[in-house]
């Protein structure tokens, strides 16, 4: 029988020459295929993060002015209880645009889109359940670039004595 092994250069090993015919074949491109989609994926992990932060400012932003909102309503009103009862509607009503509703509305300016038609601060005062009282309702609309609605704060109180 004849010897069908042949020897490797420098491994010193030998090989049965069946083995070598059933020699797989290399892998080429194999390790940049990985790299692509590793890339690909690292790519829309990024994506995903900076969409969560994007979110992230917009809602600090919608609370920032919230509570900025709060702010003035209840400064105006802690105005209107300091304030003499009986002026409080030639003050601060929208419909008499007082010097009280004037001041409250250049205030409320710091907030976005109080410019717009229909989101201007409103302020009515009525009577209220006693004689020496009235009902105050505040509301604020701001709107922030690109919204299609207005934000909304408002308030109700009773100023004066029950």
């Amino acid at each position: 029988m004849a010897n069908t092994s042949t020897r490797f250069a420098g491994h010193g090993r030998r090989a049965d020459a069946t083995m070598m015919a059933h020699r797989p074949q290399r892998q080429v491109g194999g390790f940049l295929l990985e790299a692509l989609i590793a890339i690909a994926i690292f790519a829309f992990a990024v994506l995903g993060i900076v969409s969560l932060q994007t979110q992230s400012i917009r809602f600090t932003n919608e609370s920032h002015y919230r509570a900025e909102a709060v702010y003035l309503t209840s400064a105006l009103i802690a105005r209107m209880w300091a304030d003499d009862r009986a002026q409080l509607f030639a003050k601060y009503d929208k419909a008499s645009a007082g010097t009280g509703y004037t001041a409250f509305k250049k205030l409320a300016s710091n907030l976005p889109g109080t410019d717009i038609a229909g989101n201007e601060p409103e302020v009515h005062i009525v009577d209220g359940p006693s004689t020496s009282s009235s009902v105050v309702d505040v509301r604020i609309r701001w709107q922030l670039p690109g919204e299609g609605s207005p934000h909304q704060y408002a308030a109700t109180s009773v100023v004066g004595q029950n």
